[in-house]
């Protein structure tokens, strides 16, 4: 089975949406879905999905997004950015011409082999990555680092 959307599309499947200007979406005799969103650079399309049981969020954004219920891997082709948020607020944050999110385990690789990951980067184009370090809620924050002075100047 294989069917295209246009339009304002929004596509959702349990804590997962989608929203792109035309979707083609086709669906394998085990029920699996692989779909494709598509956007424009005025217009991207957008991914966002919570996390099962937190207050977590991943949140993305490119020209084309694929999703393989399958493997339970997204790729954001074109201008991608992803995003993972705690509440409102972004922990992690990673831009390039090309994102895979596998969201099973969590992972994020930025370009890919072969010949579309080589195009891709370079057709220009900045990877940026910002990770927030993780550290235990119940932990206070770290202290600075206090350094001895050094001794010397002493007139000996």
């Amino acid at each position: 089975h294989s069917a295209v959307f246009t339009g304002d599309v929004v596509i959702t499947q349990g804590t997962l949406e989608i929203h792109a200007d035309r979707v083609e979406v086709s669906e394998d005799p085990d029920g699996q879905r692989l779909g494709y969103a598509f956007g424009s650079a005025a217009r991207p399309a957008t991914f966002r999905q919570k996390r099962d049981g937190v207050d977590e969020y991943s949140e993305g954004d490119a020209q084309r997004i694929e999703y393989d219920s399958a493997a339970n891997r997204v790729r954001f082709v074109g201008a991608a950015h992803l995003r993972m948020l705690k509440g409102t607020v972004v922990t992690d944050q990673a831009s390039a011409a090309l994102i895979t999110y596998d969201t099973a385990t969590d992972t994020v690789k930025l370009g890919a082999g072969g010949t579309e990951g080589a195009a891709a980067s370079s057709a220009g184009g900045r990877t940026t990555v910002v990770f927030t370090p993780k550290a235990p809620s119940s932990a206070p924050p770290p202290k600075p680092l206090e350094l001895p002075t050094p001794a010397s100047g002493s007139g000996k």
